[in-house]
Parts: structure tokens; sequence; C-alpha cells
């Protein structure tokens, strides 16, 4: 990520030396994507946050079209309101998705007869180019000129240690057999990996000193005929343990090797995840006389379907971060005077005391009233509110563990909420348990189950504009795929299946007003034969003082007591007398 130290330009300097270097480039338009060369979904690579460098939006999903007279910036819904303070308005117009405004028809609208869209072929999917060539003329570009602008980026050569297999379950080799078997299965001679994140898994690697997400940037080639696999990456994979995992199976090369291994491919083959791999490697392979199908990326399942360890890690980890959850939310009730800031302190710090958290799974989000919906943006310095007078107050955090990854949002009741506040509060917790408590046939997909969080907010004539829940990554991406909640059908396709973890998380956001979500983790699991329910493993106190209580039937309550009875029971005897007797009151039954 880039800071004040190396990105003392203006925003205008930025955008016209842009604009010069494209000149130079032969570039009539260029479009800058939020996503890196490795196709990170949850935090671009260091250096990599080209969008972020350019426009100042702190987004982690968005992209950008530059012309020589116009500029825009694209975001989704999550972040439609905080977009606005973040980037200058003079500078770059700023659509919504929702809009049905894609970056690709935007360009076509702003260039004249005969001139093209550029992209970096690293920086982009074969499928994302594909769609974007129906509407307007691509031109891959031979260099890319953000990093022109952007010079020197002052980059750390990071530290890997080993995933132990107390933590992983499954040596590497016990991965990379299965790996192989399913592209041999599939009909193909070798796979290219991409995703930082299915790297990680498959070599069992992390690198913890990175903030946010641990993960090895970098590619794997796996040859699936000989069961060897070549990892490119000038992250630091010294240390005795890796080799020690590695054997003789994979072997570690510079990240700029790559190109020439495309050139001369061990095998012809080849696997490649057109949805998640850059281009420039069909494009290497196929230029290389390989032949080259689409296909899934085959760690994604076995990725996603947490193992018997892995999945003990999870319970065990969020019982962890349960303690720390429970200090920051005693702390925030008990102590006045308190900024949006100081609590995103607080979180980090609190979370930081616990020594298996290594890091934060992305910065927290602290929202009081109007700032509440912001909805996934944190709040501008210049609107940062003091926590006083009456309201609610949303705090969304999430911590790294060798043994797992957390996500959760609670929503706080300060001093007494309006009437409007606690219909919304209750609507939304509603919609939670709804999901929450949900069993349903196997095959079933998560775009299926997304309304039954919806309805109970679509009866009182709420929505929200993000998905229901996400996949979470096991010490990895806090967003994972390939499951969703979602209204969205392309997004939330693929089946439940056992060992998944998602997020539950409906939320209600009224601009100008307040904003609520209300979130746990949960693993699938199996329920009886042919079926599956969710299993929360998130444990933190819902703040019943923000309930309409008339508003909730008698089995509702009933889920909200029991979960609670729950946390009091595994969190009580692990936190001081003072902060027991707090979560004593706020367990309390309704």
């Amino acid at each position: 990520m880039h800071s004040a130290k190396n990105n003392p330009k203006t925003p205008e300097k930025r955008l016209s030396d842009l604009r010069a270097a494209m000149a130079r480039l032969g570039l009539d338009a260029f479009v800058v994507p939020y996503a890196d060369a490795f196709q990170s979904r949850n935090r671009a690579a260091e250096g990599s946050d080209r969008l972020r460098y350019l426009t100042d939006f702190r987004g982690s999903a968005g992209a950008a079209v530059i012309t020589q007279d116009a500029a825009a910036v694209f975001v989704d819904s999550r972040y439609a309101i905080s977009a606005r303070t973040q980037i200058d308005t003079k500078l770059y117009e700023i659509v919504d998705e929702a809009s049905g405004i894609r970056p690709e028809a935007w360009a076509k609208a702003h260039l004249k007869d005969g001139q093209s869209l550029g992209y970096d072929p690293y920086l982009h999917t074969k499928g994302e180019i594909d769609a974007m060539a129906k509407l307007v003329p691509l031109k891959a570009a031979s260099a890319n000129p953000v990093d022109a602008v952007w010079g020197d980026k002052g980059l750390t050569r990071h530290k890997a240690v080993s995933h132990e297999i107390v933590f992983a379950g499954r040596s590497v080799g016990d991965k990379l057999d299965e790996i192989s078997k399913t592209v041999r299965d599939a009909g193909f001679d070798a796979v290219a990996i991409t995703r930082p994140d299915s790297i990680s898994w498959l070599l069992n690697v992390r690198v913890p000193e990175l903030p946010i997400v641990p993960v090895v940037h970098g590619y794997v080639l796996v040859d699936a005929v000989a069961g060897h696999t070549t990892l490119f990456t000038d992250v630091d994979m010294g240390a005795p343990a890796i080799a020690a995992s590695f054997g003789n199976r994979v072997t570690v090369r510079g990240l700029s090797d790559v190109n020439a291994a495309l050139a001369s491919p061990v095998q012809k083959n080849w696997m490649l995840d057109d949805w998640n791999t850059p281009s420039a490697f069909r494009e290497g392979l196929e230029k290389a006389g390989a032949t080259v199908k689409h296909a899934m990326d085959p760690v994604t399942w076995p990725k996603a379907c947490k193992n018997p360890v892995e999945q003990d890690g999870i319970r065990s980890s969020h019982i962890r971060d349960g303690v720390s959850l429970v200090k920051i939310l005693y702390a925030v009730d008990t102590t006045k005077g308190l900024t949006e800031r100081d609590i995103e302190k607080l979180v980090i710090d609190t979370r930081a005391a616990e020594p298996t958290c290594f890091t934060r799974s992305f910065d927290p989000i602290v929202g009081f009233n109007a700032n509440g919906a912001f909805v996934h943006g944190q709040v501008p310095d210049e609107q940062v509110k003091t926590i006083e007078g009456d309201g609610l107050l949303l705090i969304d955090s999430g911590g790294q563990y060798l043994d797992g990854t957390t996500d959760v949002t609670r929503t706080l009741a300060i001093g007494i909420p309006s009437k409007e506040m606690k219909h919304a509060f209750t609507t939304v917790m509603r919609g939670h348990i709804a999901l929450a408590r949900a069993i349903f046939p196997e095959g079933t997909s998560g775009g299926q189950l997304d309304a039954l969080a919806r309805a109970p907010l679509w009866e009182q004539g709420y929505d929200y504009g993000h998905g229901t829940g996400h996949g979470v990554g096991y010490c990895l991406n806090v967003h994972e795929g390939p499951c969703n909640f979602s209204p969205k059908v392309a997004r939330a396709a693929e089946p439940l299946k056992p060992g998944i973890l998602m997020s539950v998380e409906p939320g209600v956001y009224l601009e100008g007003q307040f904003g609520i979500r209300l979130e746990n983790l949960c693993l699938v699991v199996p329920h009886k034969p042919g079926y599956l329910a969710l299993e929360t493993v998130t444990l933190a106190p819902f703040d019943t003082r923000a309930l309409d209580l008339s508003l909730m039937r008698d089995d509702e309550k009933d889920w909200l007591n029991a979960y609670h009875v729950r946390v009091l029971a595994i969190l009580g005897p692990l936190l001081a007398p003072d902060v027991a007797r707090w979560l004593t009151a706020r367990c309390a039954p309704v």
C-alpha cells in the first residue's frame, strides 16, 4: 500500500503524469483495476495498489478508466458513499456499479472511432478481457503507465514461514498428490496456479509479517505427470522448515523467471482458470505451442472445504478471538469520549495483545450513526465522530491466527437508540437468525439461501446492496470463494459443502442516519442424511438493548438466548471478573 512517503504527488499531478505516460506508450485510454498481478481479491500486494495510488480510493474492489480528457472510478454499492469522500470528484466521475455502467461501456462512450482501451495483461483475466472486448477495442500495454508514474516503490522482501501440519492438517506432498490427480483426471498434464491464497494453502506457507493477508505472492506451475511443482516468487522461502516440507517436490525460482518458463513449458496440455489467472499466462503458453483449456483452479474446493484439523482450529481461534471481542465491547461500553479512530486503535491493540493473533484480517470499520452507513468503508478523517449522545455504533473487525481467520460485526446501542433504529436493528437480527439456523439439502447454493436473511427486511421495506455472506479462508483471505450468499446468481451458484466457512451479515444502511450490520461466521456442517446446516463459530454478544422485542417471535428469542448461553459459558471463565460480570448482563435472556 502506498503512503505519503512514496505518494508525494497531488492527485492532479498523478493524473496528468499518467496521461503523459499513456501518450508515450501509444494508449488512447487505460483501465486501472484494483487487482494486482496475482489476482488478489482481498488486498493488493505491496506496491500493486495502483487504483489507490492514482485516485486515493481506499476500497478493496473497483477500477478506473482514464482517457486524455476524462476519467472515472467504478465502485460497488459498499463504497458508493465513502468513494465520494476519498476521490477528487473534480478529476474523476464516480460510477456506482448499481447503475449498470461497466468500465468498458464508459470507455466506449468516451473514445473516438479507431481508438482503443489499453490494459495490462497481468492485471486482468481472460474472462475479464473477453467481456471488455465485446464492447470496446482493446490494446495490451507493453508496460503499465501507472508504474512509470509511481517510480520506486521501496518494496520489502518478506519472509515466509511453514504452516506446520499441526495447523494445516495435511502435508505438502499429500496436497500435491491430490491436485496432480485432479488435473490428470480432468485430462490435463499441467496447471498454472496464480492465486496467492491457493499457492499458500497448497504449499503450507504463510507470511505473517504481511498485514491483513499473510500469503505468498508468486506463481506455481504444477507438472501433474511428474508430480513436481515450481514456485516463482521473490518472497524469502529460506526457512529450514519450508525446505523440509517441500522435499524434492517443489523447486523455488525468482518471480521474473516465470516468463521464460511459460515460453518453454514442461508439458503441452495445460489447465488454466481463466477467471482467476492473468491473461498473460494463456498468451505465453499458447505462443509456445501449448494447448490451454479453462477449468476451475483445482485448489479451490479442497481449500474451501476445511479438513477436520482446520475446523478444530477455526473453533479454537474463535474462542480466543471472542475473548478479545468481549474486551473490546466492554471497553467501548464503559469508556466515555472515545472517537471512531480511538475505537479502531482499540480493536487493533486488543487483538494484538492476544499472542496468537499476528495481524488483523482487514482494517477495522467503525461508524457511529450516519457514519455507520459507510457500509464497508473507513470514515474519512474530517468526518470522524465522538461516540456520545444516542444512537448506534457499528464495529466490523477481524484477526489472523495460524489456526483461523475471523470476521465479525456488532452494532451497539449508545444511549437510547430511536424507535426507528430499534425497528431496523430488530429486523436485521431476525434476518441473521433466519439464515444462521437454516437447514438445507445438499447441493443448495448460497444464491438459494440469500433470501432467507432478506425476507424479514423486505417485509419492513428494507434491503442492502451487498451480499449476505462470503466464504472465509483459513489463515488466508477473509473473502474466499467459491461460495457466497448473494442474490447475484453468478457469484453464488456453487453448492455449499461441509467444511466451508461462511459469513452471515445482513444489514440496513440509511444514508445520513445510521448503519446496522450483524455478522457471525458459520461452518457448513452435516445435519442429517442428505442435509446440511450452519454451525455458528463466532462468539460475542449481540446488543439486546437495541432490540424491539415486540417484533420478535418466541422461536427467534429462543435462538438468541441459546446463543448467548453458549457465549457466556465458553467465554465467561476466560475473562477478568469485571468483564465477566458485564458479559453476564449482556447475555441475559430476552
